[in-house]
């Protein structure tokens, strides 16, 4: 029987909700109340981030190879469970090395779910001749960045920050026992979420180059994604904060799927160049603008990028290697994590010693420009990929 499309797609909506929406990007709008709850400055706020990167990072090598050793839905399963458990961790104790230790594992949480149920979403989509509807799995991203920014302010002036998480923490639990039954395997299948092939991964120069562009758009975005918040502070209070990036996330929401529609009309790469020189420019808005338009316009541009890029070179890469589409994005996925290890530290480090976020937004920006002009050659070249999803329906 076949698998039902629209049930694989709301699971796959939720697990991106809660393992990043919730279990990675909360922490963004809860940092600064973090920040003094906690007792910790900016150097340790880019610390926890960068942690939750490596065990994303780990997490993401890890799951190229369990993909194919255990299947997807076992590996499924167990993100889901770690991503809640970690969630709440990160409330349970204001002594540090047990923060970082939840922020480190939920990395890991973040990776296995994002990567077992890409690799699911993105086969059944193929197969059906739909993958122009992968935009709409992807918007869980998206809607669970709107959902803890708009909880955050509520949660925190209710229970503080460290309640905060313990509530999200249930909030992902319930959501995760919803995502597993959607992904439940059809009748007479033994499961929707097999076991990878054994096959090769590319070596050519395309598919180089457009990984080495994702890990920059990696270590780009992510500086952004974590101290956008902290940055816009400076501009607006607490609430307008918080408000700038649940904008940003409702930019993100309809994202992935109207890139999808343009990458169907001029192939995947034309579309890809923009989003990564548009992101760079939302990034670097906000320091030659400091103003509240400049924020907010910065803000719209950086969350109507960010998943979009995710979903096209994902696509890209996918497309290269269509029977083993687990191990390219575990792979991109790993590659992506490496920039995000290196960025947040990077970017406390500036603000602790310059006093602001300006030079660290700047470097980020120059980082995702750069990843979109090594793609350049290719679709000038005519190499693009085209979607598949082109040849089917919506």
């Amino acid at each position: 029987m076949r698998q039902n499309i629209h049930a694989l797609l709301a699971g796959g909506f939720l697990v991106l909700l809660l393992a990043m929406g919730i279990g990675r990007f909360a922490y963004t709008p809860l940092l600064p109340p973090m920040m003094m709850q906690y007792g910790f400055g900016a150097e340790e706020a880019g610390m926890l981030a960068s942690l939750n990167y490596l065990g994303y990072l780990v997490g993401a090598f890890l799951a190229a190879t369990l993909c194919r050793v255990l299947g997807e839905r076992h590996l499924l399963a167990l993100g889901l469970v770690l991503s809640a458990l970690t969630t709440a961790g990160a409330g349970i104790s204001l002594f540090f090395p047990l923060l970082a230790g939840a922020r480190l594992l939920s990395g890991l949480a973040s990776a296995f779910c994002f990567v077992a149920a890409s690799g699911a979403v993105l086969t059944a989509l193929a197969r059906e001749g739909r993958e122009g509807l992968a935009g709409l799995f992807y918007a869980g991203v998206g809607f669970g960045i709107v959902l803890s920014g708009l909880l955050s302010v509520p949660l925190v002036e209710q229970f503080d920050a460290a309640g905060s998480w313990l509530v999200l923490g249930l909030l992902s639990a319930l959501l995760a026992a919803g995502a597993f039954w959607l992904l439940r395997p059809a009748a007479g299948q033994k499961t929707p979420l097999g076991k990878s092939a054994e096959t090769r991964l590319p070596r050519h120069g395309r598919f180089v180059r457009l990984v080495a562009a994702y890990g920059l758009e990696g270590f780009g975005y992510i500086i952004t994604g974590t101290f956008l918040v902290a940055a816009a502070r400076t501009t607006f209070d607490s609430a307008g904060a918080a408000s700038v990036w649940i904008l940003a996330g409702c930019a993100a929401i309809p994202s992935a799927f109207l890139w999808s529609l343009a990458a169907r009309r001029h192939g995947i790469l034309r579309p890809l160049i923009l989003a990564h020189l548009l992101q760079a420019c939302g990034i670097a808005l906000p320091v030659f603008f400091p103003q509240p338009a400049g924020v907010i316009v910065g803000a719209i541009l950086f969350g109507g990028t960010f998943m979009g890029i995710v979903g096209l070179s994902l696509a890209a890469g996918g497309a290269m290697l269509p029977a083993a589409r687990g191990r390219v994005i575990g792979l991109m996925t790993g590659i992506y994590g490496i920039g995000q290890i290196i960025g947040p530290s990077l970017a406390g480090m500036i603000a602790a010693r310059t006093g602001s976020f300006d030079p660290a937004l700047l470097i980020a920006a120059g980082a995702v420009c750069l990843g979109g002009l090594l793609l350049i050659p290719d679709a000038r070249t005519g190499t693009s990929t085209s979607v598949s999803a082109g040849k089917g329906r919506l």
